[in-house]
Parts: C-alpha cells; sequence; structure tokens
C-alpha cells in the first residue's frame, strides 16, 4: 500500500515510516519547507531507507495541492496524520496572545483538515482507505498550560469519530492512537532533568517512558487490508492516566 505520513522528520514519523517500509509499504513523508524535506530525506537515505517526500506547510496547505493531486492520481491508501507546529508559549487559556491562538488553530487544526478534505474523495472512490490520527493521552487527563494544543487534538479526535461513522461503509476506515511520555526530540528539555523522569516514571504504570519504536508497530492493525477497527482510539501509554500510587506518595 501506498502511506503518507506526515511530519516524516519527527522521531515518530521515522519510526513509523521504518515499519511501514519494513512490511513493503510504499512510503511518501511530509516536510514543512524545501530545505526540510531535503534534509528529511538525506537522514532517511543515511539510514539506508527509500521514502518519497512532499512539502506541506500546515499553515498554508493550499501550496502543496499539485503535489498531493499527483499523489493521489497514483492511488492512496493510508494516511498517518502525525505533523504538529511547535507548540506555542506556555500560558494559562486566557494569558494566550489571540495571534499565538489562532496560528496554532490555523496550522494544526485546520490545516489538517484541508488534508482530509482532500485524500477522503480518492479514498471513497477507491473504497479503500486508512486514516490514523497521532493524538495524546493529553487530550483525557489534560496538560498544564497547553490549552491550544489540547484543543486542537480534541477537536481532531471527535472528527475521526465522526469520519470512522460517515465513510465505514467506503472501507474507509479512521481511527486514533494517543501518545504518553515519549522520549523525543522535542519533549528532550523535560526528559533531559532526572528529577522529572525519575517522578514521572515512578508514576506511570510501565515504570518507563515511551520511545519512538514502541509506536511504528502499533499501527499495524490499522493499517490493515484486513481491519475490523473503525472510529477506535488506543493508548500508547505505558498505562497512563492510570497510576502507580506508591510514585505519587514518594518522597
Amino acid at each position: 500500500m501506498r502511506v503518507l505520513i506526515t511530519g516524516g522528520s519527527s522521531d515518530i514519523g521515522r519510526s513509523i515510516a521504518r515499519r511501514r517500509l519494513a512490511l513493503g509499504d510504499e512510503v511518501v513523508v511530509t516536510a514543512s519547507s524545501e530545505q526540510s524535506l531535503e534534509e528529511t530525506l538525506a537522514r532517511y537515505r543515511a539510514e539506508g531507507l527509500e521514502v518519497r517526500g512532499v512539502v506541506l506547510d500546515l499553515a498554508a496547505p493550499a501550496a502543496s495541492e499539485p503535489a498531493l493531486a499527483r499523489l493521489l492520481e497514483q492511488g492512496l491508501q493510508g494516511l498517518v496524520l502525525n505533523a504538529w507546529t511547535r507548540r506555542p508559549p506556555l500560558y494559562r487559556f486566557h494569558e494566550l496572545p489571540q495571534e499565538a491562538l489562532e496560528a496554532d488553530v490555523t496550522a494544526n487544526l485546520m490545516g489538517n483538515l484541508w488534508l482530509l478534505r482532500r485524500v477522503l474523495p480518492s479514498m471513497v472512490e477507491a473504497r479503500w482507505g486508512r486514516i490514523v490520527f497521532i493524538s495524546s493521552i493529553s487530550t483525557v487527563n489534560g496538560a498544564g498550560r497547553y490549552g491550544a494544543y489540547v484543543l486542537c487534538k480534541s477537536a481532531l479526535e471527535g472528527l475521526m469519530r465522526n469520519l470512522a461513522v460517515d465513510y465505514g461503509a467506503f472501507n474507509v476506515l479512521s481511527n486514533t492512537v494517543r501518545l504518553g511520555i515519549f522520549k523525543t526530540e522535542r519533549t528532550k528539555k523535560y526528559w533531559s532533568r532526572q528529577r522529572y523522569v525519575e517522578r514521572m516514571s515512578a508514576v506511570i504504570p510501565q515504570g518507563e517512558f515511551g520511545s519512538p519504536e514502541h509506536v511504528g508497530e502499533v499501527l499495524d492493525p490499522l493499517l490493515s487490508a484486513h481491519a475490523y477497527t473503525n472510529g477506535a482510539v488506543l493508548d500508547v501509554t505505558g498505562g497512563l492516566p492510570m497510576f502507580r500510587m506508591e510514585g505519587v506518595l514518594r518522597p
């Protein structure tokens, strides 16, 4: 199958791409600029991996229309919505500047909606499609000063359930994967602090942070041609938001 993975330069995106390539899929990844795409593809080649690339800036997705149209003409069976712009400054919601909120919603919500609306018709016509949204456990338990982030993630989670209803009869299945606390480049400022790692690991039921390698195989049944999973949410969190009481009570 041919799979489009947005945010192909991220640690999570590369983990998913490696797994799909290992299964024999044709993988197309996105990056937000020509320069970023060149760097991303070079990184894959350095690992001996052959992927194709498309520029997709979520803040201005219409510029990618010609490249996406060519991809859809070839046929696209899988779509993994993994890309996300940098989170805005950490403010309580009422303190977040209006322009920062609007920029976040424009890119991360409206940008992904634009892509879905472009991809869905071709999947309906082919009567074959698998869509997976990479979300966050913060949509369930909240996250301090991440209001815009949780807002957009939660909205897309709700939409995925609606897509499951509207498009399931066309063999276009839509599911969500919620991630917990992962050691990625984006979260390094947190997990590089030993005290933070110790305290959070003590609470996580599995007792450790996730790594990008935990994600790739999780999508196998959701992208399968024989899938009977639609509108589901799969938590890949080490057990969160459940927690170990001894981790809370430790001095």
